[in-house]
C-alpha cells in the first residue's frame, strides 16, 4: 500500500493505557507460571512470574480478571545486598518464604511439623512451577507505579 497522509481522526481521550493494579490490601490467589534468573551490572536476580487465580478488585473501583489486563503480577528478587545491609542475607529470607507458600515447607525441625524447605536449585524449579501461593497485594507508587507483593502464605494454612 502506497504511503498517503493521515485521514482518520481518532477519538483517544477516554482512552485508558494504565495497568490496572490490585486494590491495596486485597488478599488473592497467584499462581506461579515462571520463574527465570537474570542479570543486571549489580548481580544476579531472580524473576518471579505469577497469574490472577480469582478476579480481584482494582485501585479503580473495577474488577481484575484472571487473563486480563493487570493479572500478571512479576516480582523480581535481587541476589545481592547493599555493603552496608543490616541483613545482607535478605533476599534469602524473602526467597525462602516463597517456596514455603508455594510448597507448604517451613523451617528446618519447625513447631507445626511441616516438611523442611529445599534449597532452591535448577531441579526444584519445576516443582515450583503451577503452585498457587495466597499474596496481599501492595500498589506502589513513586517512580514506578503497580503491584507488588506485601506478603505471601501457603493456601492450605489459611483456616476455611
Amino acid at each position: 500500500m502506497a504511503e498517503q497522509p493521515v485521514d482518520i481522526s481518532l477519538s483517544l481521550g477516554d482512552t485508558k493505557t494504565a495497568i490496572p493494579t490490585i486494590q491495596d490490601g486485597h488478599v488473592c490467589r497467584l499462581k506461579l507460571v515462571n520463574l527465570t534468573q537474570g542479570a543486571n551490572e549489580k548481580g544476579k536476580d531472580l524473576k518471579w512470574e505469577y497469574e490472577l487465580q480469582d478476579p480481584a478488585p482494582d485501585s479503580d473501583g473495577g474488577t481484575i480478571a484472571p487473563g486480563a489486563m493487570g493479572s500478571k503480577i512479576f516480582e523480581h528478587i535481587q541476589l545481592y545486598s547493599k555493603p552496608d545491609a543490616k541483613d545482607p542475607k535478605w533476599f534469602e529470607k524473602k526467597i525462602s518464604t516463597r517456596i514455603d507458600a508455594l510448597l507448604g515447607t517451613g523451617d528446618k525441625d519447625n513447631k507445626k511439623g511441616k516438611p523442611a524447605r529445599p534449597d532452591l536449585s535448577a531441579q526444584l524449579v519445576p516443582q515450583l512451577i503451577g503452585k498457587t501461593l495466597v499474596a496481599k497485594m501492595r500498589v506502589k507508587t513513586g517512580d514506578y507505579t503497580g503491584n507488588e507483593i506485601a506478603s505471601v502464605t501457603f493456601p492450605g494454612d489459611i483456616a476455611a
